[in-house]
């Protein structure tokens, strides 16, 4: 680990290894799995242990997509060439490894491969036969090629339903006009997986869904976020842009139902994300705590800190277990199910919103906990719980901020006073 300035003991720093890491988060995770998931993360912490040394914290993360491509792992919702196992648990897994590796690689790589390429299997799904939408699909799994998702507007955060992204048809395509913002990977980006209206007073009736390449001419403008320096998020502008039918996902309202579709695996992603992030700063401080001495005794005997640690596992366990079992049904009642249930979808849609507004809570606790129980040590580069705490931040607003979260449960709940 490079250091501007190292003041962690090398005897502390050298048992602060990932692979050490993984060793606690195997003793507290591989109860939870069979032989072929355990089997899995193993093939995950090999891959994440080889990457570790490469990776230069001084430069973005985009130049590490090429390797997580070659192993499959830009995505494993889908199946994508020859890569298996796949399915939402083994997403949930593998969001979990990377983000315990680099949480500012994990917040980037779910951008491209699950926000933005994500799109591309409902596409097909759903019947679509354009040869161009395979060559995205190939170049953003593959890691050659970056994506994003326009949805967020400057005006319509939380309500993103209502957009003001303008499109029009023409005779072989159409034009986009508008603006979205907090475009993750946006200034990188070769495509925009990008929602707009064609009628801004009927848009659940007018919504379309198209991919967006780069060559179409739209800009992005950086947005300084101190929080993930490796991250570029964007302003994106759409000038009159025009999209060839081709690469049109989804037209005339189907863009609506798209947009949804979309949102529950990827929130249910976004939640493996946060259960990394809370392994992640958790195990750290575990690491330190039981290294570091004080009054002449490690610190984790102490009452503020231990009390704390156990508290903060408790919680980490409780929120990988629902993490796991929404996976799990999500696999076997959706995903995989020959017929789908429509109460399992409806459930899946309930529980990612509240996984993911507990997640959100949960990944800012427990590093902040960590970072008071363990001292100045954690908000320095010495360890890295410092960069789990920022990227932290960015996840809770992605996917849906704490308090829109609480708001679709609060509506889901109101059914209840109509259907008795």
């Amino acid at each position: 680990m490079d250091m501007q300035e190292k003041i962690i003991k090398d005897e502390i720093l050298e048992k602060m290894s990932l692979e050490n890491a993984f060793k606690i988060l195997n003793d507290n995770l591989f109860p939870m799995l069979n032989d072929e998931e355990q089997g899995f993360c193993k093939e995950l912490q090999e891959f994440c242990l080889e990457l570790h040394p490469k990776i230069d914290k001084s430069k973005d993360v985009y130049v590490l997509f090429p390797e997580l491509g070659k192993a499959g792992y830009m995505q494993r919702i889908n199946k994508w060439r020859d890569f298996t196992p796949y399915g939402m648990k083994k997403e949930i897994l593998m969001a979990l490894h990377l983000s315990i590796l680099d949480p500012q690689l994990e917040l980037a790589r779910l951008a491209s491969g699950i926000l933005c390429g994500n799109p591309t299997f409902h596409y097909y799904h759903h019947g679509g036969e354009s040869d161009e939408i395979y060559k995205v699909q190939d170049g953003l799994l593959s890691g050659q090629k970056i994506g994003c998702i326009g949805i967020t507007e400057p005006e319509r955060g939380s309500d993103a339903v209502n957009m003001l992204m303008k499109c029009t048809k023409t005779d072989d395509g159409v034009i986009y006009n508008g603006e979205k913002v907090f475009t993750t990977n946006g200034p990188k980006s070769d495509y925009v997986c990008t929602y707009g209206v064609y009628d801004e007073e009927h848009p659940r009736q007018t919504m379309i869904q198209s991919m967006i390449s780069r060559d179409f001419g739209y800009e992005t403008r950086r947005l300084k976020i101190n929080s993930v320096p490796r991250v570029h998020i964007a302003h994106t502008i759409m000038n009159n842009v025009k999209v060839p039918k081709d690469y049109i996902l989804a037209d005339d309202g189907a863009g609506y139902t798209r947009l949804f579709e979309g949102l529950v695996p990827e929130r249910l992603g976004i939640m493996g994300s946060g259960v990394g992030i809370c392994w992640g700063g958790l195990i750290y401080g575990i690491i330190y705590a039981n290294l570091r001495k004080q009054f002449g005794q490690q610190i984790i005997k102490y009452q503020g800190v231990g009390f704390t640690l156990a508290d903060l596992l408790s919680q980490a366990t409780a929120a990988t277990a629902l993490a796991l079992n929404v996976a799990t049904i999500y696999d076997d009642k959706v995903l995989f199910a020959e017929r789908r249930s429509p109460a399992a979808e409806k459930w899946c849609a309930s529980v990612s919103s509240q996984g993911k507004y507990i997640l959100s809570k949960l990944t800012n606790t427990v590093c902040y906990e960590v970072q008071q129980a363990c001292g100045g040590i954690t908000v320095t580069d010495n360890t890295p719980i410092d960069e789990f705490m920022d990227t932290s931040k960015i996840e809770e607003v992605i996917g849906g901020a704490r308090n829109i979260q609480l708001f679709i449960i609060q509506n889901l709940l109101r059914r209840y006073g109509r259907d008795l």
